[in-house]
């Protein structure tokens, strides 16, 4: 099958499922921004978990090859960056989950308000702002789509009927095959936000540093 066949079999599976990536998109942008409003208005929890975010960011495991081995190499930290997104930011967290409906809104409402609170307040130059913005909106439009693909895998499973078939089987059949095309756009998507964010930070610097209080 040529790409441009795939492409477009992508494509129309994204309109069939366009209300949930639209859910998901809204979910993503209002939680970002509640995040920083939450912060901007001084909430004590927030600013608390805020700090111990802030603090745990050097140790995170999957950050560290970035800060280690691969710091010098930009191909090898694009790439590692753009498989661990897809493997773990993508398929298991927001696909594999879905097979419980409404477990990738979860994953939407926590990752977003952590993004919110943790950059809010925070003085950017003009570049890493782009840095930034551009990375959440390709990062984050991926994550719509998968999230889209694993809420109607696990809706599938509850009202086969939504499939036009009575069977859970066949429902789940036909939610995986058009999770499976739109999975294209998936990894286009987090492939260029890879390069985007990576470049970005191996030339401006990390974009959140460890709080020293």
């Amino acid at each position: 099958m040529a790409l441009k066949d795939i492409l477009a079999g992508s494509i129309e599976a994204a309109k069939r499922r366009k209300n949930l990536i639209v859910f998901f998109i809204s979910t993503h942008v209002i939680l970002l921004f509640f995040g920083q409003w939450m912060v901007a208005q001084g909430y004590p929890g927030v600013l608390e978990l805020r700090e111990e975010q802030l603090k745990q960011i050097q140790e995170l495991p999957y950050l560290k090859p970035l800060m280690g081995p691969l710091a010098e190499n930009l191909p090898l930290k694009v790439l590692y960056t753009f498989s661990f997104n897809l493997i773990f930011g993508a398929f298991v967290s927001t696909t594999l989950t879905g097979l419980v409906f409404f477990f990738p809104y979860l994953v939407a409402v926590w990752r977003s308000f952590l993004v919110g609170i943790l950059v809010a307040g925070m003085e950017y130059s003009p570049a890493m702002v782009a840095v930034f913005y551009g990375t959440f909106i390709l990062e984050f439009g991926a994550y719509c789509i998968s999230s889209a693909i694993g809420t109607d895998i696990g809706l599938a499973l509850l009202f086969p009927e939504r499939k036009g078939v009575s069977s859970r089987k066949e429902a789940l059949g036909i939610a995986v095959r058009d999770g499976a095309r739109l999975y294209v756009l998936v990894i286009i998507i987090l492939f260029i936000a890879a390069i985007w964010e990576m470049s970005g930070l191996h030339y401006l610097g990390p974009m959140l540093k460890p709080s020293s209080g």
